[in-house]
């Protein structure tokens, strides 16, 4: 694995993240179906640079730290616009936001001291599936189908912050 390279790869995750602003846009302005349509595009992007930087040979460690850290900031801008529009519950933004935050953490602590970078799981795709879902689903004004979302993607929360966790703490502890 190449340790730090621009690929196709890094480059495709990149641009979810010079989308943003234009899917902000169009949330604030009421372009609703726009700002779908975008992040739609965007949220599958974040399944081709993954699939890409494999069949390419082209992983790299910028791209198992920069992947994760782009979702995240993704998620947070839209989940914090989505708010400010008042298409999305407070404390769904706040649960998911510091979710992802504590992650965030661990994995700085585990790169600065271990120089190791923890690969998303199973669990933490799908729970990335679900809010991909989600998000849509609130930008579209599908506020029940938003809704059931939120409460199926609880479980799978705290289930793959837990094995977060504990995977932070065992390769912390020298036992990975």
């Amino acid at each position: 694995m190449k340790k730090y390279s621009i690929t196709i790869s890094n480059f495709i995750t990149i641009s979810r993240l010079m989308l943003l602003p234009i899917i902000v846009y169009f949330i604030l302005t009421g372009n609703r179906f726009t700002a779908f349509i975008i992040m739609l595009i965007s949220l599958l992007s974040d399944g081709l640079d993954g699939y890409l930087a494999r069949k390419l040979h082209q992983e790299s460690k910028l791209g198992r730290f920069l992947d994760p850290l782009c979702d995240k900031i993704f998620l947070a801008v839209v989940l914090g616009t989505l708010l400010f529009v008042g298409a999305i519950p407070l404390w769904v933004v706040i649960v998911i936001v510091l979710r992802d935050f504590l992650i965030l953490l661990g994995s700085y602590f585990l790169l600065k001291i271990k120089s190791v970078i923890e690969p998303s799981n199973m669990l933490g795709k799908i729970t990335g599936l679900i809010f991909g879902a989600m998000i849509l689903a609130f930008t579209a004004g599908w506020k029940t189908v938003g809704s059931f979302l939120v409460y199926l993607s609880v479980p799978f929360m705290f289930v793959t912050f837990v094995v977060y966790t504990v995977n932070y703490l065992k390769i912390m502890r020298g036992a990975s």
